[in-house]
């Protein structure tokens, strides 16, 4: 499956304010063990910061989101995506992304539904 195709369902099973926000602090351990691994030469805390990543996201999909993680699908365009949500959120611009993907996102708890209504341009 290719990006483009996974990006939409990525952004679907990311849907509650609280899964997408664990995956930010997520994202920031595996980058911190990275850099910490870089920083002081040991590799076990690159691979320490990547687990305790991914243990936060899984555990965020099964209390908060309550569907099952992507990671089986493809855990390579789950990892690009993780960076591109994160990034997209920092800009301001995860909303609009969402709903060009036909995705509305919780915002601050609010539920919302999963499909967004057709965009005319």
């Amino acid at each position: 499956m290719g990006f483009k195709r996974f990006w939409p369902i990525y952004l679907r099973a990311h849907q509650r304010a609280g899964t997408r926000a664990l995956h930010y602090l997520a994202t920031a351990v595996g980058i911190s063990g990275a850099v910490a691994a870089l920083a002081t030469g040991f590799f076990w805390l690159f691979l320490l910061g990547i687990a305790m990543g991914y243990v936060i996201a899984v555990l965020s999909h099964w209390t908060i989101e309550g569907n099952q993680p992507l990671i089986l699908v493809n855990p390579f365009w789950g990892a690009v995506s993780d960076i591109r949500m994160c990034y997209l959120a920092l800009t301001g611009q995860l909303e609009a992304e969402a709903l060009r993907q036909g995705v509305v996102l919780e915002v601050r708890g609010d539920k919302q539904g999963d499909v967004a209504p057709a965009v005319r341009d």
